[in-house]
């Protein structure tokens, strides 16, 4: 998020840039594929995100550029 700034996070610039990545899941390092949620998909994840980080709902508040989903898919 960027603490909802103008400029995008350079973690997110560099998914765009390059999709694959590796996450660390369920004790292991897997090779994933990130893209961003459709907003169908980002409406349906917003409320879970909400509910782990309070802190979003505010960043969203104040953010004046649409806050990316970004999700991740093993590849």
């Amino acid at each position: 998020m960027n603490a909802a700034s103008q400029r995008p996070p350079a973690w997110w610039l560099n998914l765009q840039a390059q999709c694959y990545c590796e996450a660390f899941v369920d004790r292991r390092w897997r090779q994933m594929r990130a893209r961003e949620a459709t907003g169908s998909e980002a409406a349906t994840l917003w409320p879970r995100l909400d509910a782990a980080y309070v802190g979003f709902g505010h960043y969203r508040s104040l953010a004046t550029r649409e806050l990316p989903v970004v999700i991740l898919e093993p590849r």
